[in-house]
């Protein structure tokens, strides 16, 4: 298996969607490109029930032609009972 592939049975949630999906906040979602969210964050199975906060930096205005992304884990709620996916 390559390793481009490991990557992408491991790394299957998209951060901001996930808190969309609790909290149905349209301003997670938004665009960070002219017509789709390029700049996003994925996470494993064992972490997605630790993200917490999402946000996309705004600032400094033309620091980059990308957003900067901030999430906040809360680690304690991390899954760790099935070590072949944590791992």
């Amino acid at each position: 298996m390559s390793s481009r592939r490991t990557v992408e049975w491991q790394v299957r949630f998209d951060a901001a969607a996930k808190l969309f999906e609790e909290r149905g906040d349209k301003a997670l979602l938004r665009r960070t490109a002219t017509d789709d969210r390029i700049d996003q964050l994925w996470v494993s199975t064992p972490l997605r029930d630790t993200i917490i906060n999402y946000a996309l930096l705004d600032t400094p205005e033309d620091a980059s032609d990308h957003h900067g992304l901030v999430v906040r884990l809360d680690l304690d709620r991390a899954r760790t009972d099935n070590m072949w996916e944590y791992k």
